[in-house]
């Protein structure tokens, strides 16, 4: 639960920025006719920052506790094998 919210979180921050980068301003005259502004560096640090944000996020440890668990193990016709670990959320 906790991750989705998270990873949530994150994506909605990368669209948010993502749109502040490319919002023109009321007085982007010069962008247009020659000049080069403050649009590639803006995109630029969006696209890194995104990249990071979404590497940490894929990193990102579970949120619960595992313990280790044994349980019993049979064969086809229900004869006892023996124990296997499994894990469990606890």
């Amino acid at each position: 639960m906790t991750r989705k919210i998270i990873t949530a979180s994150i994506a909605a921050l990368t669209i948010a920025g993502a749109v502040s980068a490319t919002a023109t301003p009321a007085a982007a005259w010069h962008r247009y006719h020659g000049g080069w502004g403050w649009g590639g560096p803006a995109i630029a640090a969006g696209v890194i920052g995104g990249l990071t944000l979404g590497a940490m996020a894929a990193s990102a440890q579970p949120a619960y506790a595992t313990c280790v668990q044994r349980t019993a193990v049979y064969d086809d016709w229900g004869r006892f094998r023996g124990y296997r670990r499994i894990r469990v959320a606890c």
